[in-house]
């Protein structure tokens, strides 16, 4: 997907000459801080989140979750077209 971004002059002058010393274009740079400025807020909400005590750390001592497990087919009506129905 594309996007346009109006910049001043300046301002991408900047954004190249960072993305040049990188090694990088200034979409790619562009992508680099939004990916970090992303991260950086989940670590906030996590951290929020684990000081009012709505998330706990997971445990080491916790055994891994089943990945053996046989599939069971179900008959009926999709539980997707059961909830369209109801919202009618």
């Amino acid at each position: 997907m594309s996007k346009t971004v109006e910049l001043s002059d300046d301002v991408y002058t900047q954004l190249e000459h960072q993305a040049s010393l990188r090694g990088l274009t200034p979409p790619q740079l562009i992508a680099e801080f939004v990916y970090k400025d992303e991260k950086a807020r989940m670590t906030v909400a996590i951290e929020r989140m684990r000081r009012k005590g709505l998330l706990l750390m997971p445990s080491s001592s916790a055994p891994p979750a089943p990945t053996n497990f046989e599939s069971v087919e179900v008959q009926g009506t999709p539980l997707s077209e059961v909830i369209i129905e109801e919202r009618r």
